[in-house]
This record gives C-alpha cells, structure tokens and sequence, in this order.
C-alpha cells in the first residue's frame, strides 16, 4: 500500500478503492521499514475484554515484535464505553505474548484516528521517530497513513488482512462506506490528503 502517486483527498479516495478491490499490499516485510509499529484501537467489550478486531489488531503487532521486523511497539486508544483503555487493553496482550513492557510507548487518552496521529505525533517527537508502521484494518490504513502523513511522519501501512472487518464482505463494504466518508470529513476538518503539511 503505497502513498498516492497524484497525493491530494482524489488520491486518497483512489487508494482506498484499490484497497477495498484488492490492489495494494502493505509494507510486506521490507527491510527498510520503520523500527517501530503504531497500533490503532478499537472496541474494548464489557468486563474489559478486547473485541475481536483489538485482539487481531494487536497480536499481529506482537507478531511483528517477535519476528524481529519492530523494536517498539505503541499501542494507542483511550477509553471508550467500558473501561479500561484500548491501549492499556492492546499493552495486556502484547506483554501475554512475551513483549517486553520497557518496549511499549502507551497512548492511552486518544478518542479517534485523528487524535492518535497527534499524540503519537507527540511521543515520536520526543524519542526522535520520525517513521512508522500503522497497524490496523486493511481500508482503515489509508485514512490512518494520511492522518499520520498530516501531523508530520511518516508512516507505512501494515493491513491487518486477518481482521475481522475485513474477512466479512459485508463489514468490508460496510467499513468502505465509511472510511470514504470518513476521508472526505478528515480532509475538511483536518487536512488530511492535502498535498503538503501544513
């Protein structure tokens, strides 16, 4: 899944529909990608338990850890209607798998994409990253590399294929319907798909 070539909110709605038709591919193991992996959140259940898509979204960034492809890890989601946090949800999972907390940067008070890409922002600025992999859904990614793009990273996307949202045609059509709308309020309201930072 790779920036779009014409750059701009068109070229983001056309990486989407590639996305959505089974075009593009993410970062795909490359050795010169980014050390280190943003995980996005998602719906914490009743009694703290990760959803389905958290749960996959996360141990595939363990996974990443474990094969040695990231050196930190940060997990990012604040707390939505059941506590506690995503990112404190995704930093359980991580740390059952064998990651090592001193690894994992936890952001733990944004309420969507947007405010992720600014508090990660943050964090990168203070540590000197200037590069990231955005784990999350497979069409979710390009609005989340965009956003990123926006506050000044860079950032590869790594589609999380095993994800329930996208495995389900009819979450998929369902997630591409509003990921595009969402691109198009994301531009308005933030930016996001214009050609250059602000």
């Amino acid at each position: 899944m790779k920036a779009p070539l014409g750059g701009g909110i068109l070229g983001e709605l056309n990486e989407l529909l590639g996305v959505y038709l089974g075009r593009s591919s993410g970062a795909g193991g490359a050795e010169d990608s980014p050390r280190v992996a943003v995980i996005l959140g998602a719906q914490v259940l009743p009694g703290g338990r990760a959803s389905s898509t958290l749960e996959v979204r996360t141990r595939h960034a363990g996974e990443l850890y474990a094969r040695g492809r990231v050196e930190t890890l940060i997990p990012t989601g604040g707390e939505g209607e059941h506590p506690p946090g995503e990112a404190v949800v995704m930093s359980a999972i991580l740390q059952e798998m064998g990651v090592p907390e001193a690894v994992i940067l936890r952001e733990d008070k944004a309420g969507s994409t947007w405010e992720s890409a600014l508090r990660v922002a943050e964090i990168a600025r203070r540590r000197g990253i200037r590069e990231v992999l955005v784990v999350t859904d497979p069409l979710h990614c390009v609005r989340t590399a965009a956003s990123f793009r926006r506050v000044g990273l860079r950032a590869v996307p790594e589609p999380v294929y095993s994800s329930p949202m996208w495995r389900k045609k009819w979450s998929r059509r369902g997630q591409f319907s509003r990921e595009s709308g969402a691109l198009l309020w994301y531009r308005i309201r933030h930016g996001v798909g214009a050609r250059s930072r602000p």
